[in-house]
C-alpha cells in the first residue's frame, strides 16, 4: 500500500509559495479544468469541454477577462487538453508549477496523492477492472497531457482515498474471507474529493475546528453518496466496491438485494453483463419514473399527476433519509448535515422532504431559508442542534491544495519549480 494516510489535507490554507496548478477532470465524454493559484486560492481561468451529443461545446473564463464558447467537431481528451493549452498560452498565463488529475479509484495501493512516474502510470492501468467506465478516461488525460507538459510534474488524487481510513468492520463485507483475501474485495468509497472540501469548508462556516465535528455530507448529484466524518476523517460512507452501492441516484438502483440479481439472471435469462448495465443506466429515477434521470422533470412530471414519478420522488427521499439516519448512528452525534451536488444545492423539495423526519436527529429545517437558499449558507433554525448548511463543492480547490502539499513536501519538486 503506498502511504497510509489519505493525504487530504481538510481545513488546508495554504503555504506561502505562490504557484499555478492546473487541474484536469477527465471523463468519457467531458473535460473539466481550472487553473488556480495558490496565492489566496483564486481561479485565473477555468472552464470544460463537453461531447456527448454534438456538436463539441467548449468554454473557457479567464479571470477578469473574456469567456471563449465555440462548438466544433473534435470530440475526445487529446483535442481537449490541446485546446486548453493553446489559449492558456495565447493569454500568457499557461506557467504551471503542476498539472493534477482526478482519478476515481485508486485501489488499496493509493490511499494518498501521488506524483505520476511511468511505474505509478503502468500501476493506474492494472486498477481499470475496479473502475472501468472512470479510470481510462483519467488515464488519458494523465497520457495526453505528461506528453503536452513532459518537464512538468503531474500528480494524481483518487476519489477513493478518502475513505482509506473506514475502520475494517465498515469496509468489510460479510463474504467468506478467503474472497476478501483472495480478490481485494472491500467498500472503497467514492466522491472523496466532494466530501472532503464540504467537510472543510462546514469547518469555516460553523467557526470550530474539523477535528472535533461529526458531519454527514450527502453528495446529491447524478451520482450520489453520503459520508459520516468525524474529526476530518471518513469513517462511513454508503458508496462501496462499487459507485452502484448506496443511495437511489440518476440512472443508478442504489443497494439492492443481490438475490434480486441473481433471480433475474437465471428465472429471466438476462446475461449478467445486461443486468449490471440496466443497474447503472436505467435505474434510478429514470428507471422507476420513466421520465427522465433529471430530477427536475421528474418533480415537474410528479406535480403534474405523474404516479411513476411520484413513487420515484418518494423512492429517492425514503431511502436518503434512511441512509442518514444510518450514518448518524455510526457517529453517534450529529453537528452538521451538509447537502452538496447539483440536487443538493439546488433542489428546496429533496432538503425539505428530507429533513421533514430528521427532528429525532435534532435537525430542524427552517422552511423560509430554504425555499431559494444559495451555498454557502445555513438552513437550519436556531433551535437546531445540529446545523443543516448548503455547501457549493469544489473539487477542483481540493484537487489544488492536494497537489501543493505534494510539492511542498518534496523537496526535489520544489527545486524544480521555484
Amino acid at each position: 500500500m503506498e502511504g497510509t494516510g489519505t493525504g487530504f489535507l481538510i481545513g488546508w490554507k495554504g503555504r506561502n509559495v505562490a504557484m499555478h496548478i492546473l487541474t484536469l477532470n477527465a471523463g468519457s465524454s467531458s473535460l473539466k479544468f481550472s487553473l488556480v493559484t495558490t496565492d489566496g486560492e483564486r481561479r485565473i481561468a477555468h472552464g470544460q469541454a463537453e461531447w456527448a451529443s454534438e456538436p463539441t461545446r467548449y468554454m473557457l473564463s479567464v479571470a477578469g477577462g473574456d469567456t471563449i464558447r465555440v462548438e466544433t467537431d473534435w470530440a475526445d481528451v487529446d483535442h481537449a487538453i490541446q485546446r486548453v493549452v493553446s489559449d492558456l498560452r495565447r493569454k500568457k498565463i499557461a506557467n504551471m508549477a503542476a498539472v493534477v488529475h482526478r482519478v476515481v479509484h485508486g485501489g488499496t495501493r493509493f490511499t494518498q496523492p501521488v506524483v505520476i512516474t511511468d511505474e505509478v502510470q503502468a500501476a493506474l492501468h492494472e486498477l481499470i477492472s475496479l473502475a472501468p467506465l472512470h479510470n481510462p478516461c483519467s488515464l488519458e488525460g494523465i497520457a495526453v497531457a505528461r506528453e503536452t507538459f513532459p518537464n512538468c510534474p503531474h500528480i494524481a488524487v483518487f476519489d477513493t482515498a478518502f475513505h482509506a481510513t473506514l475502520a475494517p468492520e465498515a469496509y468489510t463485507y460479510p463474504v467468506p474471507y478467503e474472497w476478501t483475501e483472495k480478490w481485494n474485495l472491500r467498500r472503497f468509497g467514492f466522491h472523496g474529493l466532494s466530501h472532503a472540501y464540504c467537510a472543510a469548508r462546514a469547518a469555516e462556516m460553523l467557526n470550530r475546528p474539523l477535528a472535533e465535528l461529526r458531519l454527514i455530507v450527502a453528495h446529491l448529484g447524478h451520482g450520489a453518496s453520503l459520508a459520516a466524518i468525524q474529526g476530518g476523517q471518513s469513517v462511513d460512507t454508503t458508496m462501496g466496491f462499487t459507485p452502484l452501492e448506496g443511495l437511489m441516484m440518476a440512472t443508478r438502483s442504489g443497494t439492492i438485494d443481490p438475490g434480486l440479481v441473481l433471480h433475474i439472471a437465471r428465472e429471466h435469462g438476462i446475461p449478467l453483463v445486461e443486468v449490471e448495465r440496466v443497474l447503472n443506466e436505467q435505474s434510478g429515477l429514470l428507471g422507476v419514473s420513466g421520465v427522465s434521470a433529471d430530477i427536475r422533470q421528474v418533480h415537474q412530471a410528479a406535480v403534474s399527476g405523474n404516479s411513476r414519478a411520484q413513487l420515484a420522488i418518494s423512492i429517492y427521499i425514503h431511502r436518503l433519509r434512511q441512509a442518514i439516519g444510518a450514518m448518524a448512528a455510526t457517529l453517534g452525534k450529529v453537528d452538521a448535515l451538509v447537502f452538496t451536488g447539483g440536487v443538493g444545492e439546488h433542489d428546496a423539495a429533496v432538503r425539505a422532504a428530507t429533513c421533514d423526519r430528521l427532528a429525532v436527529l435534532g435537525m430542524e429545517l427552517d422552511l423560509n431559508a430554504n425555499v431559494g437558499a444559495t451555498p454557502d449558507s445555513f438552513v437550519s433554525t436556531p433551535n437546531s442542534q445540529a446545523a443543516i448548511i448548503v455547501v457549493a463543492t469544489d473539487e477542483e480547490m481540493m484537487l489544488t491544495r492536494e497537489a501543493r502539499d505534494v510539492i511542498t513536501k518534496s523537496p526535489d519538486l520544489m527545486k524544480s519549480i521555484i
